[in-house]
């Protein structure tokens, strides 16, 4: 897990660098966030888990803040991957799935968004693909996931992760569709 996690990490790392200013107004797959929604989300999770990761409490605060600002991007590439998922504070094992999934498909995300390539880990897309499929009835009912998009059985896993999450593997902006 460990090793998928820090892959997820170090890509959307180099996708989160990057975003280019005039790029945070852009669409993404995710309904209603944009480019600046999203990279900001990003920063609040890997703020909120080196807090954590610290045994520091999280302050409310963090989720309304908006985090982006000078060298923001290499901010996200700093948060630290324990040497083993129970070192977290106590968090069990599927906080760290739940964050290497977090990270696999909002880094594709921001990849399709600006144009990128998002060159996901297969261990990570695994983890991604493996949380989604257990989790995705309960995060439709919270309004984390959309209905799932049809994807073939024999797409590659990370297709069929974000096809479980709501999101078409083949989604490109509207204006460069």
């Amino acid at each position: 897990m460990r090793d998928a996690l820090e892959k997820a990490i170090t890509e959307t790392s180099a996708v989160l660098r990057g975003v280019e200013p005039d790029q945070l107004g852009l669409p993404t797959p995710c309904r209603d966030w944009d480019v600046r929604t999203l990279a900001n989300h990003l920063l609040q999770v890997a703020t909120a888990l080196g807090l954590a990761g610290r045994g520091e409490p999280i302050p409310d605060g963090v989720w309304g803040r908006e985090l982006i600002a000078d060298g923001w991007a290499d901010r996200f590439g700093s948060l630290a991957v324990p040497a083993t998922t129970s070192d977290w504070a106590g968090a069990a094992p599927v906080i760290a799935a739940m964050l290497a999934s977090d990270v696999v498909l909002h880094g594709w995300d921001l990849a399709r968004a600006t144009g990128q390539e998002y060159r996901c880990d297969p261990a990570a897309a695994e983890v991604a693909h493996r949380f989604v499929a257990e989790t995705g009835e309960q995060g439709r009912r919270m309004g984390i996931y959309a209905e799932p998009v049809p994807v073939a059985a024999d797409a590659p896993v990370l297709d069929r992760a974000l096809g479980l999450s709501g999101r078409d593997p083949g989604w490109v902006p509207a204006a460069a569709g």
